[in-house]
């Protein structure tokens, strides 16, 4: 049985505080009905969307309800203002209690899949977050950091879809910082436990929040010996070191997704420390030139902000094109509705040589046309 709740599609603006309160009085009641009236039944997934703050203590109880009756699938997508001030834990196959905002443990061999979105303003970090979920298959999470992870056991995790951020003040220090400690050793945090936990996957996606969390929270990066695919969604604001030395050490990687194409330049994109492609006169090892990648995937090229935006997209897919030696299937989503520019890129692209490389095909996608080098 699946029991699925979401207070969002009852609260929309213009509600009165009045209306509100019954509405979510009205939610926690049928939440509590349904997971009563079907206590007997074995239960696959329970999710939980609640935009608007119902407080601690009716979630916690029905994670506990739900886990111990060895739920499958777990899905929490929580708005609070709420401190979570709950300590007491929770005795059985499976539980997730503990302070939530200072502290949270799941632990369950139960559980294979699970989302945790807490959408939160971040001004702090958890004290504690510990993952004891040896079968899970599929995690969701988007947060706030931690400041440690005493625990991340995921020893069957095939696919990981993350959104990790660091506060407000982690951000300033690493970005603006002129402390000489952080400088020289460029942490802020410290979620190195959590990402070795995780290096088994197959399949991962990161946000760009979670590329910055990686470069200033993560040290050393782990080896992703079993990654198979990995999507990056890109920010212009957000630089590609962690991602570089993730490359680095994803050695099996065969699929290589980008969510846009831009990041931020600065004195690192003159090193070995960026993917883009260095100034003529500068002759810069890449890791490109060693990737395994076969299959190179570009989702919303062409979104820009500036003329000069495109010429950079262009200019790096080119430098892919260069480097990347065993490349074999290029696909590009182009967002664009003139055939001639799909037309102009598919031919730029395809002059790009590929002297003792594999042979690469080259698809441009847009919303009318998919073209094809062969």
């Amino acid at each position: 049985m699946n029991l699925e709740f979401d207070d969002s599609k009852r609260m929309h603006h213009g509600v009165t505080k009045q209306e509100r309160d019954k509405i979510l009085r009205r939610f926690i009641k049928c939440v509590d009905g349904k997971l009563a009236l079907h206590k007997n039944v074995p239960l696959n997934r329970f999710s939980i969307k609640c935009k608007d703050d119902v407080g601690p203590a009716p979630v916690i109880g029905w994670i506990t309800n739900v886990l111990k009756r060895r739920v499958s699938e777990l899905a929490l997508d929580i708005s609070s203002c709420w401190d979570w001030p709950m300590s007491t834990a929770i005795d059985g196959c499976g539980t997730m209690v503990q302070e939530f905002w200072e502290s949270c443990s799941v632990s369950s061999t139960s559980l294979k899949r699970l989302t945790l979105r807490f959408n939160q303003m971040f001004f702090e970090n958890h004290k504690n977050v510990s993952f004891d979920t040896p079968n899970l298959l599929y995690l969701e999470y988007s947060d706030v950091i931690a400041d440690k992870y005493p625990k991340a056991n995921f020893d069957s995790l095939v696919e990981a879809r993350l959104d990790l951020q660091m506060t407000h003040d982690q951000i300033h220090k690493a970005k603006f910082s002129e402390d000489d400690l952080i400088k020289h050793e460029g942490m802020v945090g410290n979620a190195t436990v959590f990402f070795i936990g995780i290096c088994n996957v197959k399949s991962l996606y990161l946000s760009d929040n979670t590329l910055e969390v990686l470069c200033f929270c993560c040290e050393p990066m782990p080896v992703f010996n079993n990654l198979i695919q990995l999507t990056v969604k890109t920010d212009r604001l957000v630089g590609w070191e962690s991602l570089t030395a993730l490359l680095k050490n994803s050695p099996n990687l065969e699929t290589l997704v980008f969510e846009g194409l831009l990041h931020r330049y600065d004195m690192k994109c003159r090193s070995d420390e960026c993917l883009c492609k260095p100034w003529e006169e500068e002759d810069i090892p890449t890791c490109l030139s060693s990737s395994p990648v076969k299959v190179l995937k570009i989702m919303k090229f062409g979104d820009i902000y500036e003329d000069e935006d495109m010429d950079k997209m262009m200019d790096q897919v080119e430098y892919f094109l260069e480097t990347m030696p065993n490349l074999e299937h290029l696909i590009i989503h182009y967002e664009t509705s003139i055939d001639e520019d799909v037309e102009e890129v598919l031919s730029q692209f395809q002059m790009v040589p590929r002297e003792g490389l594999t042979e690469c095909r080259i698809q441009v996608i847009s919303e009318n046309l998919d073209l094809s080098s062969n």
